[in-house]
C-alpha cells in the first residue's frame, strides 16, 4: 500500500503529537516537544494541510447529553422511486447526511437526529417511507455513544491482513475485553441556549477563538471560557481532532454486529492501523466504520467474514458518494422558552406525503 505522500520522521511526529494532544496544542508547544524551531513546525503543518494529509479540525460532540440523539437508517431503495427518495433526503433537514450504500441493504445510509423525549419519530418516518413504497426494507441503529481512532501511520506499509485474521481466534479464547470510554446510558446534563449557540459555532468552525465567540454571543471572554470548559467537563464536547487522510484513494466500509462477545471482537478491530470509528447501541450491539485504501478493500472483506461465527447478527455495507448537509441548523432548533428541542417532524411527514405523490 502506498501513502498519499512521502512522510518523513518529523511529519509522523507532528501527526502523533496532534493525535495525543489534540488540535488545541500550539505551535510553540509542538516546537518544545519535538525539539524543532516553531517556523519549521508551522511550515510542515502548512504542507501537510496542502497535501491533504491533515484535514480541517473538528469538534467531537456528544449531543445525547443535550437530549438530542441520532439514528442510523440504512434503507433499500425501490426501483423507479430513487429520484423521489433523494428529493426527500434533500428536503428534510433531520436527514443531515446520506450516502449511497451497497451490501445487505442497497440504497442509502442516512444519519438523522431525534429528541430523546420523542424516540418514535425516526422509526415512524422510516415506516412511512416503506408504507408509501419509497423503500423496500430498512435497518435502524440507535446511536448511544462512539469513539474514533486515527490511522497508525507507521504501521500502514507493513500491514498484513492474514496475520490480522489469525489473531481473532486467539482473542476470542481470552477473557480480556476492550476498555471503551463509552456510556451505555448517558445522562442529559444542564445547559441553556447560549451553550447550544457555542456548540453551533464550534461545530461549524473548530478554530473559532473565545474572543470571536464572545462577540457573537455578547459575552465576555472569561464567560465564554467558563462555558466551554463546562461543556468539556460534562462530556458534551469530547475533544478536538485533526483527521488524517494518508493514502491516495479511500473506501468506507461499515460492519454491523450483535454478540455477547462484542467487546472481545472490538479488540480485533482496534488492531487495524486505519482510521476507524466504533459506535455503540448497547454492550452487545455495535458497528465499526473503517476508512481503507481502495486497494485494500477486497482483503478486508475477505477476512472480516471470520467475524460471523462469533456473532448473532452481522452484515457489511460499503458507503460511497456521501452528502453532508451539516447539522448546525438542527442545533438552532433548541427552544429556551420550553427547554426542549423543537424539530418539526409533523412537517417532515407532510413533506414525505407531498413528494410521494410525485413518484414514478
Amino acid at each position: 500500500m502506498s501513502l498519499k505522500f512521502s512522510l518523513d520522521p518529523l511529519d509522523l511526529e507532528i501527526l502523533r503529537a496532534y493525535e495525543e494532544l489534540g488540535t488545541k496544542v500550539s505551535t510553540r508547544e509542538l516546537s518544545e516537544r519535538l525539539g524543532e524551531p516553531s517556523r519549521t513546525i508551522r511550515y510542515r503543518i502548512t504542507k501537510l494541510k496542502e497535501k491533504g494529509v491533515l484535514c480541517k479540525a473538528k469538534v467531537q460532540t456528544h449531543e445525547r447529553k443535550l437530549g438530542l440523539a441520532e439514528y442510523i437508517l440504512i434503507a433499500t431503495s425501490k426501483p423507479g422511486t430513487e429520484s423521489t427518495l433523494k428529493k426527500i433526503l434533500d428536503e428534510i433537514p433531520a436527514f443531515y447526511y446520506y450516502a449511497s450504500t451497497y451490501g445487505k441493504y442497497e440504497g442509502y445510509f442516512i444519519y438523522t437526529v431525534y429528541p430523546l423525549n420523542a424516540p418514535r419519530t425516526v422509526p415512524d418516518l422510516a415506516a412511512d417511507l416503506k408504507k408509501r413504497g419509497l423503500i423496500e426494507d430498512y435497518y435502524l441503529f440507535d446511536v448511544v455513544d462512539y469513539q474514533r481512532y486515527e490511522a497508525k501511520l507507521d504501521e500502514l506499509e507493513s500491514w498484513d491482513w492474514e496475520k490480522w485474521s489469525n489473531t481473532l481466534p486467539k482473542i476470542m479464547k481470552r477473557t480480556k475485553e476492550i476498555d471503551l470510554d463509552m456510556e451505555e446510558f448517558p445522562q442529559t446534563v444542564s445547559f441553556d441556549s447560549k451553550d447550544t449557540l457555542i456548540l453551533r459555532h464550534m461545530v461549524e468552525n473548530a478554530e473559532i477563538t473565545l474572543r470571536e465567540l464572545g462577540e457573537i454571543l455578547d459575552l465576555s471572554q472569561p464567560q465564554v471560557h467558563n462555558r466551554v470548559k463546562k461543556l468539556e467537563e460534562s462530556g458534551i464536547i469530547r475533544g478536538y481532532k485533526l483527521s488524517m487522510k494518508p493514502f491516495d484513494s479511500g473506501m468506507t466500509v461499515l460492519c454491523f454486529f450483535k454478540s455477547k462477545d462484542a467487546r472481545k471482537l472490538l479488540i480485533w478491530f482496534n488492531k487495524l492501523p486505519y482510521y476507524h470509528q466504533i459506535t455503540m447501541e448497547s454492550n452487545s450491539h455495535f458497528w465499526v466504520q473503517i476508512h481503507l485504501p481502495s486497494t485494500e478493500t477486497n482483503d478486508f472483506l475477505k477476512y472480516v467474514r471470520n467475524l460471523k461465527q462469533y456473532t448473532d447478527e452481522m452484515f457489511v455495507q460499503i458507503v460511497v458518494d456521501g452528502k453532508h448537509k451539516g447539522y448546525c441548523h438542527l442545533i438552532d432548533m433548541y427552544s429556551e422558552e420550553t427547554g426542549s428541542w423543537r424539530i418539526p417532524y409533523e412537517e417532515f411527514g407532510k413533506t414525505i406525503e407531498d413528494l410521494a405523490k410525485t413518484k414514478s
